[in-house]
């Protein structure tokens, strides 16, 4: 019993240590990487829904004769809108900057330029990108 038991070998200090280097380097590169592969699909998520949106409140429009007040008014036009919500998390703006998206649902907002627009934390259409 004595033999069996001096007979086993088990990893060296330096074998571990190596092993954990090569993690970590692996992970320094991977989450980088991953974070923007969610911001970039929280954009595109994002955009989606806004044109959407947008669609419904041309199409309310142009059947009511009048303006959308609430996101919840284009009921008739996008499936399921009560569950229309923003993805939680980063996004990125066309400036370059990213934007963490907190908000729970999206809003309507009226401008002279632009009429009625949906919005995500108060940024439309066309302030998001998915630059990578």
């Amino acid at each position: 019993m004595k033999g069996i038991l001096t007979n086993q070998r088990g990893f060296t200090l330096l074998e571990m240590l190596i092993v954990i280097s090569i993690v970590g380097v692996l992970a320094a590169v991977a989450v980088p990487r991953f974070t923007n592969a969610v911001a970039l699909a929280n954009t595109a998520r994002i955009q989606s829904d806004l044109q959407v949106l947008n669609a419904a409140v041309v199409m309310y429009q142009t059947e009511k004769g009048t303006d959308p007040t609430k996101i919840e008014d284009l009921g008739n036009y996008v499936l399921d809108i009560a569950n229309v919500k923003p993805p939680k998390g980063e996004c990125r703006l066309k400036d370059g900057t990213s934007l963490k998206v907190t908000a729970t649902s999206y809003a309507l907002i009226s401008d002279a330029k632009d009429g009625i627009q949906a919005t995500c934390e108060g940024k439309k259409l066309n302030d998001f990108w998915r630059k990578e």
